[in-house]
This record gives C-alpha cells, sequence and structure tokens, in this order.
C-alpha cells in the first residue's frame, strides 16, 4: 500500500458535528497515524488526577485503564498511574463510547491501547495492553466489547 491518501471535504446542512470516515480494505500503520493526527487536532476533555500532591490533567487518548483499587479510583495512563477524585460513573460518562468500554463493574478500559486478547482461562479474558500491562475481562462483557471493535476497528474482531 502506498502512502498517498485520496482527502475529499463533503458539506452537508443536516451534520451538527464534523465527521471523519477512513475508507480502507484493512487497517494499516497509515491508517493508524491518520487518526493519531486527527486526535491530535482535536481538543478532548481532559480527566484530573492526582500522583501525591500535584495535579496533572490527562486526555482521553493517553488513558490505558481506570479501575478501582483499595477503593481508591486510580487512572493508569501512557505516563503512569495516577489518583482521581471523580467518581466512576463521572468518568463512564466521559470517556465511554468509541474507544473506552466497560469491562468489569469497577473498570474501563482504552481499547485502542489494547494489543491482544487470551482466552485461554476459563471465565475470564485476560486483556494485554501496549504496555505490557494486563487486566481480566468478565466473559459477560465480551459482547460489548466485540460491538465496540467492530464498530471502530474494521477488520479486527475481539
Amino acid at each position: 500500500m502506498s502512502n498517498k491518501v485520496n482527502i475529499r471535504l463533503e458539506t452537508d446542512p443536516s451534520c451538527r458535528e464534523p465527521e471523519v470516515i477512513i475508507r480502507t480494505n484493512q487497517p494499516t500503520p497509515l491508517t493508524d497515524r491518520i487518526i493519531s493526527a486527527i486526535e491530535r487536532c482535536v481538543e478532548y476533555p481532559s480527566v484530573a488526577v492526582y500522583k501525591g500532591d500535584t495535579l496533572v490533567f490527562l486526555t482521553p487518548g493517553e488513558i490505558i485503564r481506570v479501575y478501582t483499587e483499595n477503593r481508591k479510583l486510580m487512572i493508569h495512563a501512557e505516563s503512569g498511574v495516577y489518583e482521581t477524585r471523580q467518581p466512576l460513573k463521572n468518568l463512564e460518562e466521559l470517556l465511554i463510547g468509541e474507544h473506552f468500554v466497560r469491562i468489569s463493574r469497577f473498570e474501563i478500559v482504552n481499547l485502542r491501547k489494547a494489543t491482544a486478547f487470551d482466552f485461554s482461562f476459563a471465565g475470564t479474558v485476560r486483556m494485554i495492553f501496549e504496555d505490557g500491562s494486563e487486566t481480566w475481562v468478565a466473559r459477560r462483557y465480551m459482547p460489548m466489547i466485540r460491538q465496540t471493535l467492530k464498530g471502530n476497528r474494521p477488520g479486527k474482531e475481539g
């Protein structure tokens, strides 16, 4: 596949927000770079997190997973693990959508950061992320993951 890309702008009076559709026969490194470039151009809401007493703001694209540990809500991001004081319900409303999905009662993950699913364990599925970390998905949540993957990553299924 060449690095050529055909770009076309279509106007539609009924469209309330810009929509980007990438049409290809299969995902490639080029399509991944295009998606990343577009995401860098779009302003996303930030998530306030704490590293000790330091307040840091993360974009949803930096977040790998949100989970509960020792009664605290933790955010595992590319730059480390942080604590947040927001309730999981608020983060779910902010993050659930195209790339984030709930995988248990106490965890939300960014499917764009997942690299593999291991089905060899009975009753659960191991999810492995780009940074080598992993978590467990209850099988009852797999239909939602499959649906999200089908809708956002053409040609890939969970």
